[in-house]
C-alpha cells in the first residue's frame, strides 16, 4: 500500500521561515503553494522574526571597499562571517564615477549614499542587496542653508512597525544650536520636517557629525531596540576623547536623550568605544594602563571586564576616535571577543592587534549584516541586475 506524504500548511509556513532568503527564491518555483507563502505579505515579518534570532548565529558583516588609490575605480561589495573574517563571499562591483557610502543598516537594509558629479548630487537608497532590491528616496526638505544637510540616521520604530530614515541639521545661534529634523517613514514613502528646531547644546552632536565633509554624511550610530545611540559629551570646542553620555534618538517618539555616563568622572584619560555586543549595549574604555569593558542591562552600567591594555590597542583606537572616523568598531566573539576596525581586529582579552580581514582594498567600510526579505514586496521597490 502506498503511503501518501501530507504536510500541513502551517507546517510548511514554519519549516519555511527558518530557511535562507536564497534558498527561499528558488523554492518559489518548487509549486504553487510555497510560492503563494512566500509571496505572502505577512510572510516578510514572519521571516524577518526568526532571522533576528539567527542573527547571533549568522554573524555576517557588509563590507564595501573602495578600489583604487583614491576610490577612482569604484567599489566592491563583500559578506564576512565575523568568526573567520576570511573566505570572503563577493557579491559585486560598483563601477563609475561616484562615491558610496554605508550610512546605517538594520535588518538587512542599507542605507546608502552615492555622492558625486555632476553638481555633487546626493541621492539615498535603501538597499536589500539580498534580494537585490533597492528603494530611492526624494531629496530631503530641509533648507539647503544650513549647516550639516544631509547627515542620516536609519533604525526601525517598533511602535508604527516602519523604518524610518532621519535627516539632521543645525544652525548657530549665539552659543546654542538650533537643530532642524525631517522624518522618512518607509510605509508612505515621504519626508515629514517635525519641528521648528530644537535648542540643544552642540557638543552632544560633535561626536554623531565630526569630520562630516561635503563628501560623506556618514554617522557613527549603534541601532538597538528602537533607537540610535552614540557617546558625546556636553563642553564646547574639540570632543577629543571625553565623551561622557550616551546620546540616543528614539524613533518612536522621535527624541533625543542623553545620559550622563557614570565611571565618566574617574576615567576621564580613557578612550571610549560605543559596540553592540551580543543582544546588549556595550563600552570598551582603554587608556595606556588598562581597559574595561561595561555593558548595559535594565539601566545600568555593569562591568564585565577590567584587564591590562598594550601600546599597539591603544594606539589602534587613538586613530579611530582622534582622526574622526565615521567606521563602526564592531564586535566579534571569537577568541574571547575581538573588537574589529577596518582591517585589524583588538583581543580584548589578550590585548593583541592583528590584521583580520582578508580584502585588498586600503579603505574598507564595515557594517553588521542580517539576511530578509525586507522590499521583496511593495514600497515600490524594483529589480536590481547591478547597482545601482
Amino acid at each position: 500500500m502506498s503511503e501518501i506524504s501530507y504536510i500541513p500548511p502551517e507546517v510548511v509556513t514554519q519549516i519555511l521561515e527558518n530557511l535562507p532568503v536564497k534558498t527561499l527564491l528558488r523554492f518559489r518555483c518548487v509549486c504553487k503553494s510555497w510560492c503563494s507563502i512566500i509571496d505572502h505579505p505577512n510572510f516578510v515579518s514572519l521571516h524577518l522574526k526568526y532571522s533576528r534570532v539567527r542573527r547571533d548565529k549568522d554573524k555576517l558583516l557588509f563590507a564595501l571597499e573602495r578600489l583604487g588609490p583614491w576610490g577612482e575605480s569604484g567599489c566592491s561589495l563583500t559578506v564576512l562571517q565575523t568568526d573567520t573574517l576570511k573566505n570572503p563571499k563577493h557579491i559585486f562591483r560598483i563601477s563609475d564615477e561616484f562615491e558610496y557610502y554605508i550610512l546605517g543598516a538594520c535588518d538587512g537594509l542599507l542605507l546608502v549614499q552615492r555622492y558625486g558629479s555632476p553638481c555633487y548630487k546626493e541621492e539615498l537608497r535603501l538597499w536589500n542587496p539580498c534580494i537585490r532590491k533597492s528603494l530611492t528616496l526624494p531629496t530631503n526638505p530641509l533648507p539647503s542653508r544650513l549647516i550639516g544637510k544631509g547627515m542620516y540616521i536609519f533604525g526601525f520604530s517598533p511602535e508604527s512597525n516602519d523604518y524610518k530614515v532621519v535627516a539632521v541639521s543645525f544652525k548657530s545661534r549665539d552659543r546654542t544650536m538650533k537643530m532642524y529634523v525631517a522624518v522618512y517613514t518607509l510605509s508612505d514613502q515621504q519626508w515629514a520636517i517635525r519641528n521648528d528646531g530644537l535648542n540643544i547644546n552642540h557638543s552632544y552632536l560633535q561626536s554623531l557629525f565630526k569630520g562630516n565633509n561635503s563628501l560623506s554624511s556618514k554617522s557613527n550610530t549603534i541601532y538597538f531596540q528602537g533607537a540610535a545611540h552614540w557617546l558625546g559629551n556636553n563642553r564646547h570646542g574639540d570632543i577629543g576623547n571625553q565623551l561622557t553620555h550616551l546620546v540616543s534618538f528614539n524613533f518612536d517618539t522621535e527624541k533625543f536623550t542623553f545620559s550622563e555616563l557614570p565611571f565618566a568622572l574617574y576615567e576621564e584619560d580613557s578612550l571610549r568605544i560605543l559596540f553592540l555586543r551580543g543582544e546588549s549595549l556595550a563600552i570598551f574604555s582603554i587608556s595606556t594602563i588598562s581597559s574595561s569593558v561595561r555593558v548595559l542591562k535594565n539601566g545600568v552600567w555593569t562591568l564585565q571586564f577590567s584587564g591590562s591594555s598594550s601600546d599597539d590597542g591603544y594606539k589602534l583606537f587613538s586613530s579611530f576616535l582622534f582622526k574622526y572616523s565615521k567606521e563602526k568598531v564592531l564586535y566579534s566573539e571569537s577568541d574571547g571577543g575581538s573588537l574589529i576596525y577596518r582591517k585589524q581586529s583588538y583581543n580584548i582579552g589578550t590585548c593583541q592587534v592583528r590584521q583580520s580581514v582578508e580584502l585588498m582594498s586600503s579603505y574598507l567600510e564595515l557594517e553588521a549584516y542580517s539576511e530578509s526579505f525586507l522590499l521583496y514586496k511593495g514600497y515600490g521597490a524594483k529589480y536590481l541586475t547591478s547597482f545601482p
